[in-house]
């Protein structure tokens, strides 16, 4: 997202738009983003499409050069296509609304946006949780990072102990986390703003465990 990778936010006349595409502390995946994306996904779909395409020619007709074009062509459409729609990054929205007395969240995806509103009366905090997950099997990570290196790859993070901070909303009814970030100080500058505009008092910060749930 413009202006900071996390998160955006953006002042409209009676409103304030909280904007991210990370919204929870989690591992990363042994499939890490360098080895494998949404740029490789899409690429990968309009690969098989092009093949397919082709299959399709070489039953009903000799391939000629116009084939290999009408290929192409489709590689060249469906892999942008595959990246904006089909593995678009979904990210969560958040709508601090004067106007109308209310809190919006809303996760747009590509398929099944679902969201969920409260009054914003209904807001009795925001503040900073911090949640360490540490790796469960040490070993079990010394052995890929090991056979990662036999065959001259790195897998940069894998097994570290991952630090995350979540601004939570905090309501009458529960908590939701409306952005996770691994910077402490853009947690709690985050929050600032928020409560600066809906008018409750400053930063609060939880600890939490390697599973997330925070300390009482």
């Amino acid at each position: 997202m413009k202006g900071n990778e996390t998160y955006r936010i953006e002042l409209e006349e009676g409103r304030v738009i909280l904007r991210t595409s990370s919204f929870k502390a989690e591992k990363g995946s042994v499939l890490h983003s360098g080895i494998f994306s949404r740029e490789l996904a899409s690429s990968f779909v309009a690969v098989v499409a092009a093949v397919l395409l082709l299959i399709f020619f070489a039953v009903r007709y000799e391939l000629g050069l116009l084939h290999y074009i009408a290929a192409a062509l489709v590689l060249v459409v469906v892999f942008p296509l595959c990246r904006i729609y089909l593995f678009r990054e979904p990210y969560l929205e958040t709508v601090f609304d004067k106007t109308s007395g209310t809190v919006s969240m809303t996760l747009r995806r590509p398929i099944l946006s679902r969201g969920l509103s409260m009054p914003i009366g209904s807001v009795r905090d925001i503040k900073v949780e911090h949640v360490r997950i540490e790796p469960d099997n040490p070993d079990a990570v010394a052995f890929v990072e090991r056979i990662a290196l036999q065959h001259g790859t790195v897998i940069p993070g894998f097994g570290e102990v991952q630090d995350f901070y979540n601004v939570l909303l905090v309501h009458d009814s529960g908590s939701y986390t409306i952005l996770t970030t691994r910077t402490e100080s853009e947690a709690a500058d985050v929050v600032e703003k928020l409560k600066r505009y809906i008018g409750v008092e400053g930063p609060k910060r939880e600890d939490g465990g390697r599973d997330g749930r925070s300390s009482r």
